[in-house]
């Protein structure tokens, strides 16, 4: 079951082109969305949430098409966007009062409680607070309301270590308490990426690279060292460093029967982390076709 379900999707702004997009988000799972800066994540979140209208293509929520004239979805959704407007010349708590008067699931007791562990003084104006404070009390106000899908746009930008904790500590025991929650979120945190995200969704430049089950998509990259240097180019070999005896690749079987033909033999293997898969990924350094398998998730 998926919860959003995009169909060559497509947005131009200027010269800038998002698209085609084909994905499909499961139900219960948190995605990361990941790319570049200006990749068009943030531009993504404001179509699905209607914000920003689609050039061509379909966009389903909860497996219905998502009319724009029709706003029942909405009250499934709680949304935490880049940046707020509209709110300057308001207080915290005035700001509060306005969002859990129009929202469907505003839990105060848990909006007590961020505030308490965020230090958020709700007597000031949203202009006279500091970025970061500004934006502990958009997550306080979003993680507030418990909803089928919530949806982040750079949760963790411009907050501290200790709000940047208790912001994932608070996702994950939403999805707990909901097997059937979904979490939508951008972010160029890999901490956070590594910690809580279930699928990784990755854009470059406006182009859709698809949707990669984290744990799987880092199985799939393995580094050798070997016993002599590598001479000549190897299939699948990403990287290697100066002197071509530390290798990395991301079709593992292949390039152990290279070597061996080559008579190199490896000396350690070791798993690669994110922080050197996802560069690479988004470089256009590898074929993702060949990081597919019957695991990778997403496309329709």
């Amino acid at each position: 079951m998926s919860v959003i379900k995009l169909e060559q999707v497509c947005k131009q702004i200027g010269e800038f082109g998002l698209g085609p997009i084909n994905v499909a988000i499961p139900t219960g799972s948190s995605v990361a969305i990941i790319g570049d800066n200006g990749a068009g994540k943030s531009t993504l979140l404001k179509m699905i949430m209607g914000l920003a209208k689609e050039d061509s293509g379909r966009i389903q929520l909860f497996e219905q098409d998502r009319a724009l004239g029709d706003s029942s979805w909405k009250k499934r959704i709680a949304y935490q966007p880049q940046t707020t407007s509209g709110c300057n010349g308001l207080t915290g708590a005035e700001i509060k009062k306005l969002i859990a008067h129009f929202s469907f699931s505003f839990d105060e007791e848990r909006f007590s409680r961020y505030v308490d562990k965020l230090n958020i003084p709700l007597n000031k104006r949203f202009d006279k607070l500091s970025q970061g404070v500004q934006k502990k009390l958009t997550l306080a106000l979003t993680l507030a309301q418990p909803q089928d899908l919530m949806i982040f746009d750079e949760p963790m930008a411009a907050i501290d270590l200790m709000a940047q904790k208790l912001v994932i500590d608070e996702m994950v025991q939403l999805m707990d308490e909901n097997l059937e929650r979904t979490i939508l979120f951008t972010s160029h945190q890999l901490h956070d990426i590594r910690k809580f995200a279930d699928y990784l969704l990755l854009i470059r430049q406006g182009e859709f690279l698809g949707m990669f089950e984290k744990d799987d998509l880092a199985s799939k990259f393995t580094r050798y060292w070997l016993d002599k240097p590598l001479e000549q180019s190897l299939p699948y070999v990403i990287n290697t460093n100066d002197d071509r005896q530390e290798i990395i690749s991301y079709k593992g079987n292949i390039t152990e029967q290279e070597l061996n033909k080559n008579d190199i033999h490896i000396i350690r293997k070791a798993n690669v982390g994110l922080d050197e898969i996802l560069p690479a990924m988004l470089s256009g350094e590898l074929d993702l076709k060949d990081c597919h398998d019957q695991h990778y998730a997403g496309i329709i």
